[in-house]
């Protein structure tokens, strides 16, 4: 009786002594892990990264010469390739509106006006009142003569930034020439003739307005 009884403590014992190894080898494995660290990993595991400011300027070459070149096979494919620059850069920086505004213009000029306002609608969400990103947003609108919405972005980068800028200028007094605020236009007429002295036909366009009553106009704020 007494050996049956020694016979069972004895297996208690043996049992404890396993579960208690088995938990010293688990913990010893888990602090082996924490200890590995992100820098011992081998290199498949680390985070790819790029050269922003390289990518960055490939994408603007690629995007100036697509924009510039008026063959239209040749135009694809300098955008394309920037649209492949931007994409990537975007992945990386998913939270800069200045690469997904460049996305959504690279679409417009390629034909894709959905897309193309996917992205600009994204660079808005991120950077509410980026001027880069309301010029192409107005530019969009501009386009497709939806003249409201596109003086509505452009009001936006002017007011963010973008005041010096001629082609915002330029644009400012066309679509306010286009509602009908001959005041407002003349204004930015001017000032977009100051800033680019080069620019042909302000001073005419100028006394054209003068001849229009403002009175006739249907444009309201």
């Amino acid at each position: 009786m007494h050996v049956k009884n020694f016979a069972i403590v004895f297996l208690i014992i043996g049992l404890f002594g396993i579960v208690f190894c088995h938990d010293f080898s688990v913990a010893e494995d888990v602090q082996t892990a924490e200890e590995n660290t992100p820098a011992d990993l081998p290199d498949k595991y680390v985070k790819p990264s790029i050269d922003k400011e390289s990518v960055e300027k490939e994408a603007d070459a690629y995007f100036d010469a697509g924009i510039e070149n008026s063959d239209k096979n040749t135009k694809e494919a300098y955008l394309s390739k920037a649209l492949e620059k931007y994409m990537l850069l975007l992945k990386f920086y998913p939270n800069n509106a200045i690469y997904a505004a460049q996305i959504g213009v690279i679409h417009d000029n390629l034909g894709h006006p959905y897309v193309a306002k996917e992205y600009l609608t994204r660079a808005i969400n991120l950077e509410y009142l980026n001027p880069f990103a309301n010029f192409y947003f107005g530019e969009y609108y501009f386009n497709k003569r939806d003249y409201l919405n596109a003086l509505k972005y452009y009001k936006v980068a002017y007011n963010n930034g973008y005041q010096k800028l001629y082609q915002v200028n330029i644009k400012l007094a066309t679509v306010y020439e286009k509602l009908g605020d001959i005041s407002k236009a003349k204004f930015h007429y001017n000032l977009s003739g100051k800033q680019n002295p080069s620019i042909e036909g302000i001073d005419s366009k100028i006394k054209s307005l003068d001849k229009v009553y403002y009175s006739k106009s249907s444009y309201k704020m």
